[in-house]
């Protein structure tokens, strides 16, 4: 299930609002265990409607924001919390806000697009600092599939025959986009994605999204 939420906002709004995003999503679900242990079985996007200028983006018509969770009760939960308190921070307040259930996705192979990049981390040595790949690293879409298994088995479903990778007819004008978690500098990309699978496992990618920190805004799909 996903939640938009239409939101008023400031003359202009901080490039660096991610910890915002996720300060209002934490506090909006409440003390919720799952959400702090194990693997993240939801995605949110980042804001859209804005224009980049000097000092921060501008959202003259307002912003809009997706919230996308395997568990619909949690979803729920959210729309309480936002009822309680519709600011945020930085001066944005949800206006208006409302569920949406998953498409009904036949089994194949679906495209989608990203609404926030796609992250992802790979560690070869401990002792060595953990490589951000790109579309187009041999391993780049194995990395994905093998995170999106993971995370169907942590949900108990069946992960047989899923996967993800970059579509490669995006290969040669993909972006990379750089943003910092807990003051650490992290690469994503802004590149469509093919999800196949059976049409269970494709809902759950648009649900939970695809690569690594989707906990903190990467890797959400539309």
């Amino acid at each position: 299930m996903r939640l938009q939420l239409y939101l008023e906002a400031p003359e202009r709004v901080p490039f660096d609002y991610l910890p915002t995003l996720k300060s209002a999503f934490h506090r909006w679900a409440g003390h919720n265990e799952a959400l702090h242990e194990g693997l993240s079985l939801y995605s949110y996007a980042w804001l859209r409607g804005g224009r980049a200028g000097r000092g921060g983006i501008h959202f003259p018509e307002g912003a809009s924001w997706f919230i996308s969770a395997f568990d619909e009760a949690l979803i729920h939960e959210l729309v309480s919390g936002v009822v309680r308190a519709p600011e945020l921070g930085l001066g944005l307040r949800v206006a208006d806000v409302r569920m949406q259930r998953a498409p009904e996705f036949a089994a194949g192979e679906q495209p989608f697009r990203v609404a926030s990049p796609v992250f992802i981390k790979h560690e070869i040595a401990r002792d060595k600092p953990a490589d951000h790949l790109l579309p187009g690293h041999p391993v780049a879409d194995e990395q994905l599939t093998a995170t999106l298994r993971h995370k169907l088995r942590q949900a108990g479903l069946d992960d047989a025959g899923a996967a993800v990778r970059f579509d490669p007819a995006f290969l040669a004008t993909a972006k990379t986009k750089l943003f910092r978690y807990k003051q650490v500098q992290c690469r994503g990309s802004i590149c469509p994605v093919l999800v196949s699978g059976t049409g269970e496992q494709i809902q759950f990618a648009w649900e939970v999204g695809v690569g690594h920190s989707t906990g903190i805004g990467c890797g959400a799909l539309v």
